[in-house]
C-alpha cells in the first residue's frame, strides 16, 4: 500500500478534560494546503525479566507518542495557535515567551492507494504540545529553494473514561471519501458547518 498524501491539518486549542471525562476543545481550525509530512511514532516500554538464566517476561506497553509536522507556511495563527507565540504591538509582529506551548487536539488525512483504489484514513491526537524544530535558510540560487517548518509535538496519555488505560490517538480507516474523514475530524476539532 502506497501513501498517497497527506492533508487536512486539523487543531483545536485544549480546554479540559481527560481525567475520566470527554475532551472538550475550543477554536477549531482546520487548513488547506499547509501539510506537506507526518512523522508518526509510539514510545514503548522494552523492560525484560530474567529468571533461571532466560528471559520469562516483557513489558513493551505504550509510554509516549510523537507526531511531527512539516508546514509549507508557518503563519502568525499557527505560530500562535501550536507554539504559543503572542502578537506584538506591530502588524505582524509575533513575540517568543518564556510561557509553555498550549495542549491542543490535532489531526489530519492521510490518502492511501493500493491496487488502484484510494481510500482514506483520519489521525486524531488528543493532546499535544508542540515545539520549533528550528529554522534554516539558504541564499538565492539558480533554481528556487522550498524551505519548510517542522514542528515537533509530544502526545500526552488522557482518560476519557473512568476506567481503562490512557489514549493518545484515534484512528479512523478504510474510508472511501476524503469528505467523510474531514467530517470526522472536524466533529473532534469541534468545528461545524
Amino acid at each position: 500500500m502506497a501513501k498517497a498524501t497527506c492533508k487536512g491539518l486539523t487543531y483545536a486549542k485544549y480546554s479540559s478534560g481527560g481525567s475520566g471525562s470527554a475532551m472538550v476543545y475550543s477554536g477549531g481550525t482546520s487548513k488547506t494546503d499547509y501539510l506537506c509530512n507526518v512523522d508518526m511514532g509510539e514510545e514503548r516500554a522494552d523492560d525484560k525479566e530474567y529468571a533461571d538464566g532466560h528471559l520469562i517476561d516483557h513489558a513493551n506497553d505504550m509510554t509516549g507518542a510523537t507526531v511531527n509536522l512539516e508546514l509549507a507556511n508557518m503563519d502568525g495563527d499557527i505560530k500562535a495557535d501550536l507554539l504559543g507565540y503572542v502578537a506584538g504591538t506591530s502588524t505582524g509582529e509575533l513575540i517568543v515567551t518564556e510561557a509553555e506551548a498550549p495542549y491542543v487536539g490535532v489531526g489530519f488525512i492521510i490518502a492511501n492507494r493500493h491496487k488502484g483504489v484510494v481510500t482514506y484514513e483520519g489521525y486524531w491526537y488528543y493532546k499535544v504540545q508542540f515545539s520549533s524544530a528550528g529554522v534554516s535558510s539558504s541564499t538565492k540560487k539558480e533554481n528556487v529553494q522550498w524551505e519548510h517548518e517542522t514542528i515537533n509535538g509530544t502526545a500526552v496519555a488522557v482518560t476519557v473514561e473512568t476506567s481503562g488505560a490512557g489514549r493518545f490517538m484515534e484512528q479512523i480507516i478504510g474510508q472511501s471519501t476524503e469528505a467523510a474523514v474531514r467530517t470526522w475530524l472536524n466533529g473532534k476539532a469541534g468545528i461545524s458547518g
